[in-house]
């Protein structure tokens, strides 16, 4: 991958740092200044640890994660060098995960419902993997990306199955 994390692009607390302190001091900071920007605050070892996890629970699955749940570079970003796969619903999504240098082998176009123009995008640009639920849906894909990679979404009642321990980390994993 082109790029790297860079330390300078997060404040780095000590073990035991609490983030209501982190936030307290950013917000103490921000006050006295002009910049008003919003600001995330994750701790990044905790989705590294869960991303080890899910490895280690199902060693053959590779997770998609859902870029919509948290686009933030720090999330992409580490996911993104620990070889996770992305499942992007939107042609910026798909920028976004190709400008930290996720090969297109690593992105699902996952939006049930496409439009044709980000479909050629997807195209362009070597993503192959996408998914369907419907005739229509496989239709227009196949008229517009001739070399796509099919995933049939299989919708399924669900109400009597336990929490998923990855969803709190994966909002919507891709199994391959």
């Amino acid at each position: 991958m082109p790029q790297h994390i860079q330390e300078s692009d997060f404040i780095m607390v000590e073990e035991g740092f609490a983030a209501r302190d982190l936030m307290g001091e950013i917000i103490n900071h921000v006050s006295k200044t002009e910049d008003r920007d919003a600001f995330f605050v994750a701790d990044l070892g905790d989705v590294v640890k869960k991303h080890i996890r899910f490895l280690k629970a199902l060693p053959r699955v590779k997770p998609f994660y859902a870029v919509k749940c948290n686009s933030s570079m720090g999330v992409v970003q580490t996911l993104a060098e620990l070889g996770a796969g992305f499942d992007c619903a939107s042609k910026t999504e798909i920028e976004l995960v190709q400008s930290i240098g996720v090969t297109p082998e690593n992105i699902i176009y996952a939006n049930p419902c496409k439009q044709i123009s980000q479909i050629k995008y997807a195209a362009k640009n070597g993503v192959q993997l996408m998914t369907f639920d419907n005739e229509v849906e496989l239709s227009k894909v196949s008229r517009n990306h001739q070399n796509a990679k099919m995933v049939l979404r299989i919708a399924t009642d669900d109400s009597m199955s336990s929490a998923c321990p990855q969803c709190e980390v994966w909002c919507s994993p891709k199994i391959m």
